[in-house]
């Protein structure tokens, strides 16, 4: 389940996404557009698999200024609207300071966002993942979003640390982020069809186990 997109990532780490140890998760690399205010316009029809959420690096084609924006809305195959990173997803899109013939590249974090997701569904006795519909139904949820950031940024600073020659601030982020990962767990709770009417009707907190009559 996706509770958040990429730009929440961005908010807390933008370096992550020019790692080039996740380079096979790009959706597009390099890719020739031009980009006039908060409207881009790409050479090829690469949008496809572009998502509103995601993190979009736009370089200029010299190679001397780049910036990493969020993608607010795909038209088409070959335009979107993008922002530079707001407060809000709510607030108006504003220009970046990128303009002209960029280069386009676009790295996803939605394999890890799905993992963690579904790994807190877990916590509160909802199967799911992304062959199988979410088992039982669940309604409203509480605590999820905050979770998933900072358990997604703990998976990818551990495969940060993984790398060779790592250094101590890579450590000491996977530190940080397991610690907060691991205080927000116990904070998620979730409407769930608990008698299978399809209906969701009671609430389950992940860090409180039910009680049972022995």
């Amino acid at each position: 389940m996706y509770f958040c997109d990429d730009a929440e990532l961005l908010a807390w780490e933008p370096s992550v996404f020019s790692e080039e140890v996740f380079s096979h998760q790009s959706v597009i690399r390099e890719v020739a557009g031009t980009l006039t205010g908060t409207q881009l316009e790409m050479d090829e029809e690469v949008l496809g698999a572009v998502l509103p959420g995601m993190v979009m690096r736009v370089a200029l084609a010299d190679g001397t200024l780049s910036q990493l924006t969020e993608v607010v809305s795909v038209e088409d195959s070959t335009h979107a609207t993008i922002s530079a990173l707001r407060g809000r997803s709510t607030e108006a899109a504003v220009s970046p300071l990128v303009s002209g013939a960029v280069k386009v590249t676009v790295v996803t974090f939605r394999p890890q966002i799905g993992a963690v997701g579904d790994s807190l569904l877990e916590l509160i006795g909802v199967s799911s993942d992304r062959g199988h519909e979410a088992s039982p139904k669940f309604g409203e949820t509480a605590g999820f979003r905050p979770a998933t950031v900072f358990g997604t940024l703990a998976a990818v600073y551990r495969a940060l640390a993984a790398a060779e020659n790592v250094n101590n601030i890579v450590l000491s982020k996977r530190a940080f982020y397991e610690g907060l990962a691991q205080a927000s767990r116990q904070t998620i709770a979730a409407l769930v069809d608990a008698n299978g009417d399809g209906v969701p009707e009671k609430w389950v907190w992940g860090a409180v186990k039910e009680l049972q009559r022995v």
